[in-house]
């Protein structure tokens, strides 16, 4: 009778000791999947609901706990307190922690702190893996700040502020590549003349530079930034024949040949014929009836002469009738054309052409033609130089619209700090290599 006793205690302490093992794979599974290995606490409980997985997670036996500051271990805890962290959703299941931190009294600080806690975000109420997989999210270009808190279910604010935090964080490692082909541009923040300056690399087609403001300055920074040796290989600036922009290249980078925009140019142009149009509609000595058709011909005007209807081709003889300058101004608009389609090789016939232009210009008795003759004329090699290189800023003018897609699709942007940021990451190459920040 005492043997069989004895034999079934052993069995009893087997089976024990059995699911003493089993219990202990499992919380060292549990504690994997949740990224606790190697830290103070462990999983104690877990349910599954509907919609949720819940996690309570608390302190080991024997615990130390470790200042954050200072890395000092220490035995007691000053508080323990229970927080909600939330984790990285699972299909259609939010995973919440219940986690039971503590606050240590530590001799670097005058009060108690919250000890470490390595797998919590610094500065939301998540888990550190959740901000970064929302950190990835954002970084891909595939979704908005509203898509990422929909598609998460959290609140707006808290993923605008990751997606800023993240953003000054990578822009601090961001190196600018050595350009050779540069295109600048000016692009509005918001209303009342508020610009940035855009500056890309037209060889990779990136946004490399924003700076706030269109003034000498807002350029002035890129090229200090760059620096002598870069600013050297700097061959050829494309951009519009801005004042300022072309004091900051005389400057900084006098070898490069500045290359004006042939859209700038062209749109210079419609709006002096357009001036033209004015000139002899308002105030101008003509008889009213002819002042009239002469205001009714805003677009007629702006149209080449490849795309008129031959209903607008009679209005066009008609004008010829009425008013011969403002119809030679509109032949000359025409005639202006021609000059973009002249090859590298025929340098000298384009030269000729802008003086045979100019020429033509200044016979015609309006003063708003007389102002884009000089204009061209100030700006001559400017404009060869687009012949020279066959270059232009059209990758800024495309980028441009893409910056104008960005601002619609947040409703405008109030921190301009911010929108420069998002134009790096949407049109340049800023967090194409994301990689979470390290521990």
């Amino acid at each position: 009778m005492l043997f069989k006793s004895l034999e079934i205690l052993c069995l009893r302490k087997q089976k024990d000791f059995k699911e003493e093992a089993s219990m202990a794979v499992v919380n060292t599974i549990l504690d994997r999947l949740c990224g606790l290995e190697g830290s103070n606490f462990t999983v104690t409980d877990v349910k599954v609901f509907e919609t949720q997985v819940t996690w309570r997670i608390e302190h080991k036996d024997d615990p130390k706990y470790i200042c954050p500051r200072c890395e000092a271990v220490h035995n007691t805890a000053f508080e323990k307190k229970w927080i909600k962290l939330q984790d990285t959703p699972q299909g259609f299941k939010r995973h919440i922690w219940y986690v039971k931190r503590a606050r240590v009294l530590c001799s670097c600080s005058l009060n108690p702190i919250v000890e470490k806690m390595d797998f919590r975000s610094k500065h939301h109420q998540m888990t550190k893996r959740f901000n970064d997989y929302i950190e990835m999210t954002l970084c891909s270009k595939m979704f908005t700040v509203a898509d990422v808190a929909r598609l998460f279910k959290l609140s707006y604010s808290v993923v605008y502020k990751i997606d800023h935090e993240v953003l000054l964080r990578l822009i601090q490692e961001h190196e600018i590549p050595d350009p050779i082909h540069l295109s600048v541009d000016e692009t509005s923040f918001r209303k009342r003349r508020h610009y940035v300056t855009v500056v890309t690399d037209a060889g990779r087609g990136q946004v490399i530079w924003v700076s706030e403001g269109n003034r000498k300055e807002s350029l002035d920074q890129f090229f200090r930034i760059l620096g002598p040796e870069r600013c050297a290989k700097v061959e050829t600036v494309a951009r519009d024949l801005h004042a300022p922009y072309a004091s900051s290249c005389a400057e900084y980078v006098p070898h490069a040949l500045q290359v004006a925009d042939p859209f700038h140019v062209v749109q210079r142009l419609n709006d002096t014929i357009d001036e033209c149009r004015k000139e002899l509609s308002v105030g101008s000595a003509l008889r009213v009836g002819k002042r009239r058709l002469i205001h009714r011909m805003n677009w007629l005007l702006r149209f080449k002469s490849e795309n008129l209807r031959k209903d607008q081709f009679k209005s066009l003889e008609h004008l010829k009738r009425v008013n011969e300058d403002l119809y030679e101004a509109y032949l000359l608009k025409e005639h202006f054309y021609e000059f973009f389609e002249f090859k590298p090789s025929e340098i000298n016939l384009a030269e000729n052409f802008l003086v045979h232009w100019v020429v033509e210009a200044y016979k015609v008795q309006l003063a708003s033609l007389r102002k884009f003759a000089e204009y061209i004329t100030r700006n001559t090699d400017q404009l060869l130089n687009i012949i020279r290189t066959q270059r232009s800023s059209a990758i800024s003018e495309g980028i441009n619209s893409k910056i104008s897609v960005i601002k619609k699709m947040a409703y405008g942007y109030k921190n301009i700090q911010y929108f420069m940021l998002k134009i790096l990451q949407r049109c340049g190459a800023l967090g194409r290599n994301w990689q979470p920040e390290p521990i």
